[in-house]
């Protein structure tokens, strides 16, 4: 129920904290072993046999489904509480109707709690006799879950994750947040902004499976982190592939090479260097990898990856951030790159001479919006934009929770070409406050106009679909209002589901498109 809530890591111990809380303690003690096997319980990925949800075969699926309503209650403001303090008293109620005595409520969400402390959390000891098993059984679990959301395309990239025991490289986290379906950041700046971390697993797994790698294969990897995905490569390649990657960090760098050598993978080829630059000394490869949001698709890439070879990179195709994992064939005429699906991400942007700063507006507190300085924001005007009534309308246009419209926000990125693009950021308290409450699933998809703006709004249709609105201020929010109607009119007459995107490796072609300093980009629908 938390998970489908959208909490992550410590907000779901906040909630065990928030049941232990509301009831009483006891000078009985609690069970032997019970932090673990509360543990097991609430990390369970799904329920095949030897999860402990095995039993009960219907309960993932349900609890599943009520946190993802009340996540939808909540940023519609139909909760009159917290999302995470209805979560708690649903656990409470859940408690009660079993007829779970209030002492024994609060041992388990103490015990539930002490799972995403964080001193257990960022527990750096070994795991050692038993606890193998539990890894064992942890990453069996992990690739079942990936399986059941259909991620896995091939036999060779499951049993990849099958066989690679990814805690090894995460020593800093314990096994159960190893193998949980979540990212781990492993290095923040002295911002406290993440610089490197280990992927969301399910998004590694469709990120290997669009790179199509196969035995004997030379890869590259730009971003190595903490060696796991080079891991996986390995184990697909085979020993008569050859694997590289290239890390930015010199710390991070040696981590992962320790953890290869320690993992099994000492073959692979850890490189420190700038990504940008790839690995003239391995190259050329089958296959090239990056596992940061690219700003541009350097020459290196180009000239180190085969005629006929894949890319698959995650670029950030606006400064706003909005970025897509593109899996680039080259053409045989070395001239071009082009991908045929897209797929919705987010990933730290590259270091080094990619490197692309952040465009923002702050619009009020806790309100920001991510622009693109190639689409010439009068910041000075947005700033004040929020001062004006806000106008709204409701479009009719209706958007399934299951239907492919995960690319609404690259639509109108690149079918408005005379308007500005940005994406609203909106903070909880902010929110909360009635300052603006952008639709979540497209990232505060905006529009704007000199200092006008527009973003996409939802209210639910019924209990499968929400009807797509409008909500705009400025002094020119009326007109505004009707651009982003028509686009968004537009947009649900041909429902695309996938863009075509072509890159030109020619700096000064006169290709229309969108400009890097070494590529031009161009996006079909």
């Amino acid at each position: 129920m938390l998970r489908g809530a959208g909490l992550d890591w410590y907000e779901q111990g906040d909630v065990w904290h928030r049941v232990a809380a509301h009831r009483s303690t006891s000078d009985t003690p609690t069970l032997p072993g019970l932090s673990r096997a509360v543990g097991a319980l609430i990390t369970a990925a799904d329920d095949a046999p030897g999860s402990p949800l095995h039993t009960r075969p219907a309960w993932r699926s349900a609890f599943a489904h009520t946190g993802r309503r009340l996540a939808r209650l909540a940023h519609s403001g139909d909760l009159q509480r917290g999302l995470r303090a209805v979560l708690a008293h649903h656990l409470l109620f859940l408690f009660n109707r079993i007829g779970i005595p209030g002492t024994e409520q609060h041992h388990l969400a103490a015990a539930a709690h002490s799972v995403f402390r964080e001193d257990h959390h960022m527990s750096s000891a070994p795991v050692t006799g038993s606890e193998d098993h539990d890894a064992d059984r942890l990453r069996a679990a992990l690739a079942d879950h990936i399986r059941a959301r259909g991620t896995f395309r091939t036999a060779a990239v499951e049993q990849a994750f099958r066989s690679v025991p990814r805690h090894l490289f995460l020593p800093e986290v314990d096994a159960a947040t190893a193998y949980a379906p979540r990212p781990v950041v492993t290095k923040r700046d002295a911002d406290g902004a993440a610089v490197s971390s280990a992927s969301s697993p399910n998004l590694v797994a469709a990120m290997l499976e669009l790179l199509d790698v196969r035995p004997g294969q030379r890869v590259l990897e730009i971003g190595a982190a903490t060696g796991i995905n080079a891991a996986l490569l390995a184990e697909v390649v085979g020993e008569t592939g050859a694997v590289s990657t290239v890390e930015i960090d010199a710390d991070l760098t040696e981590r992962a090479q320790r953890a290869l050598v320690s993992a099994g993978y000492g073959r692979v080829v850890v490189h420190c260097g700038d990504g940008a630059l790839g690995h003239p000394e391995s190259a050329p490869f089958d296959r090239i990898i990056v596992t940061a949001g690219a700003w541009d698709v350097p020459p290196a890439w180009w000239q180190q990856l085969v005629p006929g070879g894949r890319l698959v990179v995650p670029v950030r195709l606006h400064g706003s951030g909005l970025t897509r994992v593109l899996p680039f064939d080259r053409d045989r005429d070395a001239a071009t790159m082009t991908a045929r699906e897209a797929l919705v991400c987010g990933f730290v942007p590259m270091r080094g001479i990619d490197d692309h700063p952040d465009d923002v507006v702050r619009l009020a507190r806790d309100v920001l919006l991510a622009v693109d300085r190639a689409d010439g924001p009068d910041a000075q005007a947005l700033a004040n934009v929020l001062t004006y009534e806000p106008s709204s309308a409701w479009t009719g246009v209706v958007v399934g929770h299951d239907d492919e419209a995960e690319h609404l926000d690259l639509w109108l990125a690149t079918t408005t070409s005379d308007l500005g693009f940005g994406r609203l950021r909106v903070g909880p308290d902010a929110r909360g406050a009635g300052a603006a409450d952008p639709a979540l699933r497209w990232a505060g998809a905006s529009l704007y106009l000199n200092g006008s703006l527009a973003y996409v709004v939802v209210r639910p249709h019924d209990e499968r679909s929400d009807e797509l609105g409008i909500v705009a201020h400025g002094p020119e929010s009326a007109g505004l209002i009707e651009r982003l109607r028509s686009a968004l009119d537009e947009w649900a007459r041909r429902r695309p589901t996938q863009p075509m995107v072509t890159a030109h490796s020619n700096p000064v072609c006169d290709v229309a498109g969108i400009r890097r300093q070494h590529s031009r980009l161009v996006v079909r629908w």
